[in-house]
């Protein structure tokens, strides 16, 4: 009954065997049907979607700006995979999920999928990274998902988020500044605070130009605000 219950799911979720063994395919359909039933239970937080800020009204005209035509066409894991990493499936689950990966237009990637695949972007590799990140922005601009794509100071980490960014442009990684530091403006006032989440460039900055004795990581965090407030016309 079992065997039988699996191959109904393998069915249902339009799984072909090819070359994968019963259980990776069982285990591809499990993970499918997960995904669809969050899909299902998916409601926005903040209806209506369309209501942005100026200042993110302006960092999503960035972020499609910089990330036009980006797509993913050299790495096998994208949304899909990405988020069955997280659930520790095997490189044969991932390698039966893979073809119904969308890898050229982030745009097409649904609210609701996003939305099931929420930790994805952390477990790519870098194309993948480039390719997902935009959407995820949008989507946290849009109350669709939550990320946190900066690292405090202390972090262990470094390294490993500076492999997920390694393909990024210029224009590319502003978006990501930007974006940290959208996070630390109250938009109602103009006010804002200082950032204690980083990304590897900007620590780079801090390591190659100053000193703990002579500028503190908080400090550091509140030149970076002053340097976004300056640039996008907010008060002190």
């Amino acid at each position: 009954m079992a065997k039988q219950r699996q191959k109904k799911k393998v069915r249902e979720c339009g799984l072909k065997k090819g070359s994968a063994n019963p259980g990776a395919l069982a285990a591809a359909a499990e993970f499918l049907q997960r995904i669809e039933c969050s899909r299902k239970n998916f409601k926005p937080d903040t209806p209506p979607l369309t209501y942005l800020t100026p200042l993110q009204e302006k960092l999503e005209a960035q972020i499609e700006q910089a990330f036009a035509g980006v797509q993913c066409l050299n790495e096998p894991y994208v949304l899909l995979c990405g988020e069955a990493m997280d659930d520790y499936l095997s490189e044969e689950v991932l390698d039966v999920l893979a073809p119904r990966e969308e890898r050229h237009d982030w745009h097409a990637i649904p609210d609701d999928m996003l939305h099931a695949c929420s930790t994805a972007w952390c477990f790519v590799g870098p194309e993948a990274y480039r390719f997902l990140i935009p959407r995820f922005m949008i989507g946290d601009l849009h109350y669709v998902v939550e990320i946190y794509p900066g690292v405090s100071y202390k972090s262990d980490l470094v390294d490993y988020v500076r492999q997920k960014q390694s393909l990024l442009n210029e224009a590319q990684r502003q978006c990501l500044s930007d974006f940290l530091s959208l996070q630390s403006v109250d938009e109602e006032t103009g006010e804002y605070y200082g950032r204690n989440q980083f990304l590897p460039w900007e620590l780079d900055e801090y390591h190659a130009n100053y000193d703990e004795q002579q500028v503190t990581h908080r400090e550091f965090g509140a030149m970076l605000m002053q340097r976004y407030a300056e640039r996008v016309g907010l008060k002190a």
